[in-house]
C-alpha cells in the first residue's frame, strides 16, 4: 500500500513539473535568448578617430521557431527596459532562423549594465534578455590630450592649492572639455585620487599627475590607454613674490585707446582674461581695450597668480522704444511706425539699415516708416572716447494686440459664459491656442468662434487657470492667462 502511494505521489510531482515547465517557458517560447555577435562589451565611436580605429557596429544575434515582425531593443544604463536606449539599426536578417541585428548606439550610450532583447511585434511576443549584462560606452571624445598647456614640470608656489586643468584647444570637438558630460579618473603616482571625477584637480603636493577619461569597462586607466594626458610632474616650491598689475590708462579706458597692463620683468609670465589664458600673451606686458577681470601667471621658479584687476570701458547709455530682436514688432498693413532712440553719447551719430543696407538720410535719433523688415540702428559718440552701440529689430505686419480677456465664469447665466476675443483674432491667418494647468492642449484653432470652453471645466479647490498663445503666421502677438471661476 506505501509502495502505492509513493508512486502517485511522484506522477504528482511529475506533471506538476512539467507543467512549471512550460508555463515558464511559454512566453520565450518562439525567441530564443539574444547572444553577443563577438563582443563582450561595447566601445563605440570617437569623435577624432586616431589607430586603433573605434567603429560603431555591432552584432546580435538569436534564434526563432516562426515567422514574425522582429525588432531589436537595447535597456537603459541599468538593465531596465522600461525606457530603451534609441539604437539604430543598420542591417538584419530575419527570414531564417538564427536571425540577427547589426545596429549603432547613440553618442549618449554610458553604463555598465546595459542588456538586450528580441521582440515579435505581430503576433505580439517579448523574448528573454541578454546575459550577462555588459558595459556600454560611446567614446566622444578618443585622443590624448593635455593638462595646464602641457608644460611638465609645473613649478607650484606652496602658498596654496593649484589647479591642474585640461586644457582646451582652439578648434570645435578637440579636447574632452567640449563634452561636458565625460567624467574622469585621476592618478597621482600612479595611484587614483579617490572622488575625483571632474576636469580639474586640486593638489597642494609635489607629484606626477595624469588625468583618464572615465569609459568604464571601456578605460584601461594606463598608459595603454588613448583617452588619457600626458603625465606631468610638479613641483611645490617656495613662496614666490606678489604681483600687482598696472595699468597705464587706469581702470577705465576707451576701446579706441588701450591701456598698457604691466607685472615685475624678468620672469615667465602667462595672462589671462576672466579666467581663460590668452593666447600669446607671455610677456610682462598685455596691451588691450577690452573690458574684463585680468589675471597674470608669474612663473619665478614657482608660480604666483596676480590678485585680479578688472578693467572697464568708457561707454553711454541709450534706449530704444520697440522691441529688440528675436522679438517682433506688429504694426498693420499701411501704418507708418516710428522708431526713437534715446541716448547721453556725446555728439552722436546714427546710422539707420533695413535688411543690411543703409538708409539714404536717416541721420537723427527717430525714422519713420511703413515698411517691414530686419532693421539695424547704429549709434555713435563721436566727443571723447569714440564708441559704438547697436540695436537689432524686426518689423512685420499684421494685427497690433488688442485688449483680451483673462477671466470667464462658465455657468450658464448668459454672461461672460465663453472666452469672447477681439474680431482681429479672428481669422484664417490668426491660430488661438490653449494649454491646460496640467500642460495640455486644450484648443489649437484658426478662426476662433469665441466658444471656448467648449467641454465643462471641472472645479476642484481653486479656480483652475489656463495659458493662451495668439499668433498671426506663425509669430506670437499675444500671450496670458485665463481664470476660470464659478
Amino acid at each position: 500500500m506505501k509502495s502505492k502511494i509513493t508512486t502517485l505521489i511522484n506522477k504528482y510531482i511529475f506533471v506538476f513539473v512539467l507543467v512549471t515547465f512550460f508555463s515558464s517557458t511559454k512566453t520565450f517560447g518562439q525567441i530564443g535568448f539574444p547572444t553577443y555577435g563577438g563582443f563582450s562589451q561595447i566601445c563605440a565611436g570617437g569623435s577624432i578617430p586616431t589607430p586603433p580605429f573605434i567603429f560603431n557596429s555591432y552584432t546580435i544575434n538569436f534564434t526563432f521557431t516562426t515567422a514574425n515582425t522582429y525588432v531589436l531593443e537595447m535597456s537603459d544604463a541599468n538593465g531596465s527596459f522600461a525606457t530603451l536606449t534609441g539604437i539604430t539599426i543598420l542591417s538584419s536578417q530575419l527570414a531564417t532562423s538564427p536571425g540577427s541585428f547589426t545596429f549603432r548606439v547613440p553618442t549618449t550610450t554610458a553604463g555598465q549594465s546595459y542588456r538586450f532583447r528580441v521582440r515579435g511585434v505581430s503576433p505580439a511576443e517579448t523574448g528573454p534578455q541578454s546575459s550577462p549584462a555588459i558595459a556600454a560606452y560611446y567614446k566622444s571624445h578618443n585622443i590624448d590630450f593635455t593638462l595646464n598647456g602641457g608644460v611638465s614640470p609645473l613649478n607650484v608656489c606652496s602658498s596654496g592649492s593649484f589647479l591642474l586643468l585640461i586644457d582646451n584647444g582652439p578648434l570645435s570637438n578637440d579636447s574632452p572639455v567640449d563634452f561636458p558630460a565625460l567624467k574622469y579618473r585621476w592618478k597621482k603616482n600612479g595611484v587614483f585620487v579617490p572622488g575625483e571625477t571632474g576636469s580639474s584637480l586640486s593638489i597642494n603636493s609635489s607629484g606626477d599627475y595624469q588625468a583618464f577619461i572615465d569609459y568604464g569597462d571601456c578605460s584601461t586607466f594606463d598608459d595603454g590607454q588613448i583617452e588619457k594626458s600626458a603625465k606631468v610632474t610638479v613641483n611645490i616650491a617656495a613662496t614666490g613674490s606678489t604681483f600687482t598689475i598696472a595699468s597705464s590708462g587706469g581702470n577705465t579706458i576707451c576701446p579706441s585707446s588701450p591701456t598698457t597692463l604691466s607685472v615685475d620683468a624678468g620672469y615667465q609670465y602667462q595672462w589671462s582674461r576672466d579666467g581663460v589664458a590668452i593666447s600669446g600673451a607671455t610677456a610682462n606686458t598685455y596691451v588691450t581695450g577690452q573690458a574684463g577681470s585680468y589675471t597674470v601667471v608669474v612663473n619665478q621658479g614657482c608660480l604666483s597668480t596676480s590678485a585680479p584687476f578688472v578693467l572697464s570701458t568708457t561707454g553711454f547709455n541709450s534706449s530704444i522704444d520697440v522691441q529688440q530682436e528675436p522679438l517682433v514688432n506688429i504694426i498693420a498693413a499701411g501704418e507708418t511706425k516710428t522708431i526713437t532712440v534715446t541716448t547721453d553719447a556725446a555728439s552722436p551719430t546714427f546710422e539707420w539699415y533695413l535688411n543690411g543696407a543703409l538708409i539714404p538720410l536717416a541721420t537723427t535719433n527717430s525714422y519713420s516708416t511703413p515698411d517691414v523688415g530686419h532693421y539695424k540702428v547704429k549709434i555713435r559718440q563721436t566727443t571723447g572716447c569714440d564708441v559704438t552701440k547697436e540695436y537689432l529689430f524686426e518689423l512685420k505686419e499684421g494685427i497690433n494686440p488688442k485688449e483680451v480677456p483673462n477671466l470667464i465664469s462658465p455657468n450658464d447665466d448668459g454672461k461672460n459664459d465663453t472666452w469672447i476675443l477681439p474680431q482681429e483674432y479672428i481669422n484664417a491667418t490668426t491660430e488661438v491656442l490653449i494649454i491646460s494647468p496640467q500642460g495640455n492642449v486644450d484648443l489649437q484653432t484658426v478662426n476662433y468662434q469665441n466658444d471656448w470652453p467648449i467641454k465643462e471645466i471641472v472645479f476642484k479647490s481653486t479656480n483652475p487657470v489656463y495659458y493662451y498663445i495668439i499668433s498671426k503666421d506663425g509669430s506670437p502677438v499675444k500671450k496670458g492667462s485665463i481664470t476660470i471661476i464659478k
